[in-house]
């Protein structure tokens, strides 16, 4: 392959990856046509990006784009995968579809800047999705506010209780009717 065809390979990554901190890099060897085009829609309906690498070329512009340690999993057939709503879910899809199909494995990734291996990208499918976590948050963050209002509605529910009460006759009803019970 002559230097310009490697260049303009090399372009065309820097320019897909852009400024990716999290990928994973999967192994799709034993994977028939079918299941590999079956795999890659599934995934672009998602909006994760799949990438097949050429090793040496693709070192090159991840140690160009910052992402060091990638080295060790670029060898034999591999295949980038980023992209999607966040890490977890882009590690849950791809965890689910490595099961569906039982063929392509996980070799390794990076996660904003860490280098992972194949049983982390497992725990990262068990983190809560972006959205949960910031309706985590919201919540920890009006838990004060919702306290306050209750304990200020609580006074006034007590006394509009002690009203109605009154109102249907009151406690003088109920102690004239245990007299002449008596």
């Amino acid at each position: 392959m002559s230097r310009y065809v490697k260049e303009m390979m090399m372009s065309q990554l820097r320019q897909d990856f852009g400024d990716t901190k999290s990928l994973l890099i999967l192994d799709l060897k034993g994977l028939d046509a079918m299941s590999e085009f079956q795999f890659r829609r599934d995934l672009r309906k998602k909006s994760i990006h799949v990438r097949t690498l050429k090793n040496n070329l693709a070192a090159k512009v991840f140690n160009d784009l910052g992402i060091h340690g990638l080295d060790k999993f670029l060898s034999g057939p591999s295949v980038a995968v980023w992209g999607g709503d966040g890490v977890a879910e882009l590690a849950k899809e791809i965890s689910k579809q490595v099961k569906k199909l039982k063929k392509p494995a996980i070799k390794g990734g990076v996660v904003d800047g860490t280098v992972i291996t194949a049983d982390s990208v497992e725990s990262l499918t068990k983190l809560p999705s972006r959205e949960a976590l910031i309706g985590r948050v919201v919540n920890l963050a009006l838990a004060p506010a919702q306290r306050v209002v209750s304990l200020a509605n609580s006074p006034a529910s007590q006394l509009a209780s002690q009203l109605q009460t009154i109102a249907d006759g009151g406690p003088e009803a109920v102690v004239e009717e245990s007299e002449a019970a008596g």
